[in-house]
């Protein structure tokens, strides 16, 4: 079993600046992997990376706290022929498809093959109809999908597509530092961790809101907040290249702002309470 990780914004950089966040994005995934001690073995290539475990159930877990993925997808993987093909649809389709039930091939190819991607969905829909004569193609709204992915001389199959967080790999965009006396503040430092900044905390000792975001970043750094809540020093002490703040519209006052030689961020101020809590709320469901 191998799970097929995709990324998003990685894929519009230039090749080279892809393969920094690429690269970046393993190195993230791998340290998530051993600080909850599950092994792994990684691989990748221009549109993907793979990973390999035994246990599927925490991969998943950990993928799905990888800032930079934006989806998981666990699939057989095998040969790109159509003979190999042949025999892992049909496995797939063997414990999924059932009299009556409708279903859809969703093929995809990158690279040169003897075949289009029309050509793997006609051949393999043709040899799951013929195994599964209870069972009727449609394409718009079928009951189970398969999916086909032709990538070079490998090729996947696979039905679940599980959501990951998006954004940009952890620490590939500075580093930030972020105040949290609050849910709120506990957002906007997640918010800047998906934006790629490696953030360092600002909080008040034994903050019980700190440790949900330990769980996307094992090298979170927690520092004391001041007493007269100034940052400036915080500032030079963690070289961050701007601040997160949790502030809501309703609190915001510019006479209240102190001044700092970096950009100050404020990603919730425009957010409803029902919006912030459902962030904050898979924050710590992770």
């Amino acid at each position: 079993m191998v799970l097929l990780v995709r990324f998003g914004e990685i894929a519009l950089k230039s090749r080279f600046v892809r393969r920094q966040l690429r690269d970046r994005l393993v190195a993230n995934i791998q340290d998530l992997f051993a600080a909850e001690g599950v092994e792994c073995i990684t691989d990748s290539d221009e549109a993907r990376v793979y990973v390999y475990a035994d246990d599927v159930a925490r991969a998943r877990s950990i993928l799905t706290r990888v800032f930079g993925v934006v989806s998981i997808s666990p699939a057989a993987e095998t040969h790109a022929d159509l003979a190999s093909l042949r025999h892992v649809v049909l496995s797939e389709a063997k414990w999924s498809l059932a009299a009556g039930k409708t279903f859809a091939l969703r093929t995809r190819r990158v690279g040169t093959h003897p075949f289009t991607s029309q050509d793997l969905a006609r051949e393999l829909g043709d040899v799951v109809r013929l195994a599964h004569p209870g069972v009727r193609v449609n394409l718009s709204h079928p009951d189970i999908e398969i999916h086909v992915e032709v990538r070079q001389n490998r090729a996947f199959v696979f039905q679940e597509i599980w959501p990951g967080p998006g954004g940009l790999p952890l620490g590939s965009q500075g580093r930030g530092l972020a105040v949290v006396k609050d849910r709120d503040g506990m957002v906007a430092a997640w918010m800047g961790m998906k934006r790629g900044c490696r953030i360092a905390v600002a909080t008040a000792p034994g903050e019980p809101l700190v440790e949900p975001l330990r769980q996307w970043d094992v090298r979170l750094k927690v520092l004391d907040l001041p007493p007269n809540g100034r940052l400036a020093e915080l500032v030079k002490i963690t070289r961050a290249d701007a601040v997160f703040l949790g502030t809501r519209w309703s609190s915001f006052d510019p006479a209240d702002r102190e001044g700092l030689s970096v950009p100050v961020f404020e990603p919730v101020i425009g957010l409803s309470d029902e919006e912030v809590g459902r962030i904050a709320s898979h924050i710590e469901s992770r």
